[in-house]
């Protein structure tokens, strides 16, 4: 059964949806070379008779055509122009955020702290990490749906946003795992930040469809400090707010644990603990 076609959608188009869709499809299968080097690269045109920019954008939101560019051959370019601007700022956005939270993905999120623990070491100054996960999200799947679990995940998202100064970073980082970088803080202002976090997820009532009592959830966090007074690398930084997380998880969650300050340690291993040891912990499953 075919979707409803939307109302600026002519039924005329579709054998142009079916080329684009064919074209993608090839397109996607291709080696993808690197034009950004070399300069090579073609600009592939349709002629569409009749499409109005109204038109073309229902067309792009009925099909996820974002990647494709429309110009008009006689028509101003300006309003176009002005589409493919809005375009190039939606696809540069959804390539450094988690779609379903809105907060940096992990790409992004590392490159900001490789960026800010250089910020730190030329300055002198502390940064901070903090690494969240949350408490026996997978009991809220299994028991709920994904559909909740997403919600929980959005809710906690938003939570990061409103909590955050304007300078900090908030990520997400993996499944039910989420990063906040927070420049120039030591480890008591830092602390005071991460306790106001986890006391705020601890109260949120969560209202998930067909649900019907409001789910409560808890968080764990994990910090991790460098003064600036040495250079520290992203993955020892990282290691150790791993680990303190994984002592949170150990201990009882629903709490914050502090790692050495970095400055003043040696270089931790890359995994403190073992992989199946922390998914156990984390998940409850000792195997996938």
């Amino acid at each position: 059964m075919k979707p409803d076609v939307p109302p600026l959608i002519d039924a005329s188009h579709e054998e142009m949806l079916a080329e684009l869709e064919t074209l993608r499809g090839m397109l996607a299968e291709m080696e993808k070379p690197d034009c950004a080097t070399d300069g090579d690269g073609v600009v592939i045109m349709r002629l569409c008779s009749g499409l109005s920019l109204a038109g073309w954008e229902a067309l792009c939101n009925h099909q996820d055509l974002r990647d494709w560019l429309a110009l008009p051959l006689s028509a101003n370019p300006l309003p176009y122009l002005s589409r493919i601007q809005e375009t190039l700022k939606e696809l540069v956005f959804l390539s450094e955020h988690d779609p379903l939270t809105k907060l940096y993905n992990r790409g992004a999120f590392e490159r900001i702290l490789s960026a800010e623990l250089i910020r730190s070491s030329r300055a002198g100054q502390s940064l901070a990490l903090v690494l969240f996960d949350l408490d026996d999200f997978k009991a809220i799947n299994d028991t709920y749906g994904h559909p909740c679990g997403d919600r929980v995940l959005e809710t906690i998202g938003a939570l990061l946003l409103a909590e955050k100064r304007t300078y900090d970073t908030a990520a997400r980082v993996g499944g039910e795992e989420f990063a906040l970088i927070l420049p120039s803080v030591g480890l008591v202002r830092a602390a005071m930040v991460i306790e106001r976090i986890v006391a705020a997820v601890r109260s949120l009532k969560i209202v998930c469809d067909g649900v019907d009592t409001p789910l409560c959830i808890t968080i764990s966090a994990g910090l991790a400090i460098t003064k600036g007074k040495m250079a520290t690398t992203l993955d020892k930084l990282y290691a150790l707010a791993d680990g303190a997380l994984y002592e949170a998880k150990s201990g009882g969650k629903d709490r914050i644990v502090a790692a050495p300050i970095a400055d003043l340690t040696s270089p931790p291993e890359r995994t403190l603990v073992r992989s199946d040891e922390k998914r156990f912990l984390f998940t409850g499953l000792t195997k996938g």
